[in-house]
């Protein structure tokens, strides 16, 4: 900065503000560094990269900015003053200048105009005014291209007197800024340091112990505090090498909340009141030998700026985003790590383990705070949705401009949080496959909009995660009621956890059960819920959801039919469900009493399988020396474009024929088989002989990339190759006949509707069409204009 003016690091964006509106600036660029960036920076740029896009961050007055335009780069800048920004406008062109709060994590906004990542970012003299140093540089590696190099050229606390040591960098700090890259380059020029950055780490963060604690230190209280933009307090201890949580012991007769509050301030000099602190529970693991127990202390409310009050422990306090932990370059003490997992819960992976015993729910409320990145991308989410015609209602609207799905997905970074696109949060460990997700938002919307919500509903949904509860709430409002019910004991406390964080735990009462059962009877309200909403795949529509809902009331379910899932919205009327829509969809799994086994029946060794769902199950006798002995092929004559969805086609088929199941296998693998790439193939196995459906593709655009493909039948047995007993052929007609009927009868004609009756429901009360049965439910799909008088293909 100027030599006569110097800034503190404790000064404002306002203070900025007035440093440069005064005609002040910061020191001009020396000739030795000039040199220095042209010599290692290839500068001026060659001319098969003119025009490459940059950023310079605090570029004041522009000089640096203006001298890399004039060396070919295509430059964005931005700084915190409005008038340094004023200022370089007028002095500069071809520079796109911008005020943006560099320290408020907003630096997420700044994307170049190819997308593909800044290939320079600088920063000049600044970084050491930066109270979240660590934070800054994260959010910066993350807009480089990936060959590109952050630059950032500071002061050296070294060749500076003792007074300016605020505006300087030491050689601890300078380590400390390395640390997450795997190139880096330090250039000395005059009195300054220019370091050239490349490859930011991507590894996970580690954790590590720090000294064996004294006997009497046996209890202690770490605390978890964010700022107004939700980012989390942690302090650098150089003696350890970690990053850690304002903590400290609990002095005797002390009460944890008092211990809280006073090792904020002595440490870290922020100010808070013992009832504004939440104590979320304690940890208890080993240390050395000894037990350590640490309370868990949560706070959002208080007052100063974090500074180094007790240096000989702690020598700097940064604000740190939760998502970024994961890749932080430098370790985290294993008690904080195991805290931050506690508010957070999945924030940290591969934490070791604690104990952790919760406390009941307080009643201290929680202030939620979050990024102006996170706003913005909210507002996108809901434009994107809203032109794709998903919220089409102002209610839906702002149900999700209101709520932050980012809280509820903490482990990832903003941009993924807010995609359109499904995000899976817990693995079964010995499957590797997917038990719980934050769906995806289009899909919430539609599910949202079928169950017809109006203020004052009582809704009832099955499976946790918070971010759709949430959702509900906002749409049914204070006098309406939400009853979330959740089988899975860690998604239940997840979704627990943040549902206090962002002010929803008292609008979801959220229950730890077994969903397939419903809802506890004393949360039942007395005319039934308005609607039910099953967020997890269901084979089964069981009476504890349906005799549960209001009559006129709605059920939206992701409903299985042979093998197909379906969201399905129903409406009760009577003792039957009738469908309102029915489109394609994926979730998890139910688990549970609702859990169903899919694992396909192996056809002999071939490497094949059978999939049985809503159909009896066949013998499969000699079908594994037909399918080896190589099948024949029976075309159709159908075909659909590239892209078009058959999903009715599918619906069909597996609700039509009897025999019905799907053939499963590698897709990948060459065998006699053709599967398709996603999925198995829909099938038909009559009296051991075995018909698959296929498709070929006949035709190609190579211009627009259009291609059409037509339905095909492969058959395995006596007359449909192999060897068998004759009925080959028939299973291949069976098949290529229902496809054909669709074609002619129903596409494009006509669409399915669904009606679910309870088990045991006579035949003579079912409505005309083809009955799947279910264990609570039967489920009758009819296609309308369809005379089932005569079709002999009906099951009975």
């Amino acid at each position: 900065m100027s030599t006569t003016h110097p800034i503190s690091t404790t000064h404002t964006v306002l203070d900025w503000h007035a440093h440069y509106e005064s005609g002040r600036d910061f020191l001009p660029l020396t000739d030795a560094e000039k040199a220095a960036l042209s010599e290692h920076l290839n500068l001026p740029l060659a001319e098969d990269v003119q025009g490459a896009p940059a950023l310079d961050v605090a570029c004041g007055t522009g000089e640096l900015a203006r001298f890399l335009g004039a060396a070919g780069y295509r430059v964005d800048a931005v700084d915190w003053a409005r008038s340094a920004v004023e200022r370089a406008g007028a002095l500069s062109a071809g520079v796109s200048f911008r005020q943006l709060d560099i320290s408020g994590g907003d630096l997420s906004s700044l994307t170049p105009a190819d997308s593909g990542g800044y290939r320079l970012i600088t920063m000049r003299r600044a970084l050491a005014h930066l109270p979240d140093r660590t934070r800054t540089v994260t959010e910066l590696a993350a807009l480089l291209h990936e060959d590109g190099t952050l630059c950032v050229i500071t002061p050296h606390a070294g060749r500076h007197p003792e007074e300016q040591r605020g505006i300087c960098l030491d050689d601890a700090e300078i380590g400390l800024l390395t640390d997450g890259w795997q190139h880096t380059e330090r250039i000395e020029a005059d009195g300054s340091t220019i370091l050239l950055l490349r490859g930011p780490r991507t590894g996970s963060v580690a954790y590590h112990e720090k000294w064996a604690p004294k006997p009497v230190a046996l209890a202690g209280v770490a605390v978890v505090v964010t700022n107004g933009h939700g980012q989390v307090l942690l302090g650098w201890n150089p003696s350890r090498a970690v990053w850690e949580l304002p903590a400290g012991k609990v002095e005797p007769g002390e009460a944890f909340e008092a211990t809280a509050v006073r090792e904020l301030a002595e440490e870290a000099g922020l100010h808070a009141r013992p009832e504004s602190v939440l104590l979320l529970g304690t940890l208890c693991d080993a240390a050395h030998g000894l037990t350590r127990i640490t309370e868990i202390a949560r706070i959002t409310d208080h007052t100063g700026r974090p500074a180094a009050r007790e240096p000989e422990l702690i020598t700097r306090w940064e604000w740190h985003t939760p998502s970024a932990l994961r890749g932080l370059p430098q370790p985290l003490f294993t008690t904080s790590a195991q805290a931050l997992n506690v508010v957070w819960p999945g924030l940290l992976p591969d934490v070791p383990d604690a104990h952790h015993t919760p406390r009941p729910p307080g009643d201290v409320p929680l202030t939620f705070a979050e990024p102006p990145a996170a706003v913005r991308l909210r507002e996108q989410l809901v434009r994107d949705l809203t032109e794709a015609g998903w919220t089409d209602t102002p209610e839906l609207r702002r149900a999700f401009q209101a709520v932050p799905r980012h809280a509820f997905l903490p482990e990832q970074p903003l941009d993924r949080a807010y995609a359109n696109e499904a995000v899976a949060t817990v693995f079964d460990e010995g499957t590797g496959q997917s038990t719980s997700s934050v769906s995806q938002p289009e899909m919430q919307a539609l599910m949202l909009r079928q169950a017809g919500l109006r203020p004052g509903a009582h809704v009832l949904e099955i499976g946790g995660g918070g971010y759709n509860a949430s959702l509900i709430a906002e749409l049914v409002g204070p006098a309406g009621s939400v009853v979330c019910v959740e089988i899975d004991p860690y998604v239940q406390v997840r979704t627990r956890r943040f549902l206090a964080e962002t002010g929803y735990a008292d609008r979801v009462r959220l229950v730890l059960g077994d969903g397939a059962h419903g809802a506890p009877e004393h949360l039942i309200p007395a005319n039934g819920f308005d609607a039910v909403l099953v967020t997890v795949a269901a084979n089964d529509v069981p009476r504890s959801w349906t005799g549960r809902l209001a009559e006129g009331g709605h059920l939206v379910v992701p409903l299985r039919i042979g093998g197909f899932t379906r969201l399905v919205g129903l409406r009760k009327e009577g003792s039957a469900l009738v469908s309102t829509h029915i489109s394609p969809c994926g979730f998890v799994s139910m688990q549970g009493a609702g859990r169903w086994d899919d694992t396909p029946v192996p056809i002999g060794d071939t490497g094949y399988g059978i999939r049985w769902e809503d159909t009896p199950p066949a013998p499969l006798d000699g079908l594994a020396r037909a399918v080896a002995g190589g099948g024949s092929e029976l075309w159709t004559g159908v075909t659909v474009r590239g892209g078009e969805s058959f999903e009715d086609l599918q619906l069909w088929l597996a609700t039509s024929l009897n025999g019905f199941c799907r053939m499963e296998g590698d897709p990948d693998r060459r065998g006699p088989v053709r599967l398709p790439k996603r999925s198995g193939a829909a099938a038909v196995v009559l009296g051991g002989a075995l018909a698959c459906l296929m498709t070929e593709r006949r035709e190609h655009d190579e211009a627009t990339g259009a291609s059409t493909w037509e339905f095909g039948v492969q058959s395995f047995g006596r007359d449909g190759g192999g060897d068998g007993d004759g009925r080959g052929k028939d299973a291949a007609d069976a098949l290529a006949a229902a496809v054909r009927t669709w074609d002619r009868d129903l596409r494009d004609r006509s669409r399915p509707r669904l009606t679910v009756l309870p088990a045991g429901t006579p035949d003579s009360a079912l409505p005309a069409g083809d009955v799947v049965e279910k264990a609570g439910c039967r489920v009758v799909v009819s296609w309308p204009g369809r005379d089932y008088q005569d079709d002999p293909g009906r099951p009975a």
